[in-house]
């Protein structure tokens, strides 16, 4: 069995794991469930598994294209003086 590195433009799924989500986004699972909480992605549940939407990952990334991907605020604090 190979895994899938990321979906190549020509395929037809419409959910991915969070997993795939996150090798498309090349984000970790944290981030990626913060742009789920924030409702920058859809996903569902079938069953026990979460689904995220290919077409919510392909909006988020044109989105953000589109602004210029301005820095992202974090809620790390800057500690130095």
């Amino acid at each position: 069995m190979t895994l899938q590195a990321s979906i190549s433009p020509t395929d037809d799924r419409l959910a991915v794991r969070p997993a795939t989500a996150c090798r498309m986004l090349d984000v970790g699972m944290t981030r990626l469930y913060e742009l789920l909480n924030s409702s920058e992605l859809e996903s569902y549940l079938d069953g026990r598994s979460r689904k995220i939407t290919v077409s919510s990952i392909r909006a988020y990334v044109a989105r953000r294209t589109a602004a210029g991907a301005p820095p992202v605020a974090t809620s790390r604090q800057n500690t130095a003086a």
